[in-house]
């Protein structure tokens, strides 16, 4: 007798829901050291440019926010030669563009900051972090996650970073 090979719609759909499911867990396995790297150099920068802005009176420390990714991409790429690597997906696509929409609307209010309309730039960028960082819970169905987003977004530049590490090594320790 010959087997119809062919799946049915619902069939089709637990495997497309278990390929989703699977590279949610994969993805969240491997982030807690981006979220701690990220955490950290957020933490620093928004310290920083609040602290000399404070003592200058001078929106020129905007220029710092550009530290964020030259410190911050090269670091992340040596976390991403040590770790697993995860096979492209929908899932993990959608992350980039949502943190790729991230810094590209943070380098833009960062330059509209200095050349036009100086202001401090901490709590839209800790607010866009928190936004991006809840997106991201959203989209892996992760509450942690997704409280952790709101928390920086609403409690702002002082605790952001921190809350940031904590998930990040909440993460690593949970999904061991």
């Amino acid at each position: 007798m010959e087997q119809n090979s062919q799946m049915t719609a619902e069939q089709s759909l637990q495997v497309i829901n278990e390929t989703l499911n699977n590279n949610r867990r994969e993805i969240i396995k491997n982030s807690g050291s981006y979220f701690i790297l990220w955490g950290c150099v957020l933490f620093l920068v928004a310290m920083s440019v609040l602290l000399l802005w404070g003592r200058t009176g001078s929106p020129v420390w905007n220029f710092l926010w550009f530290l964020i990714p030259l410190v911050g991409y090269p670091l992340a790429s040596l976390i991403y030669k040590k770790s697993s690597t995860i096979p492209s997906s929908f899932v993990g696509n959608l992350l980039g563009w949502s943190w790729s929409a991230f810094g590209a609307f943070s380098i833009i209010l960062s330059v509209c900051a200095i050349l036009w309309a100086p202001m401090s730039l901490t709590l839209v960028i800790i607010i866009l972090f928190g936004f991006t960082e809840s997106m991201s819970g959203i989209i892996l169905k992760n509450w942690p996650i997704i409280i952790a987003g709101l928390l920086t977004g609403i409690i702002g530049a002082v605790v952001a970073g921190v809350i940031l590490t904590l998930t990040g090594v909440l993460i690593k320790f949970i999904k061991k």
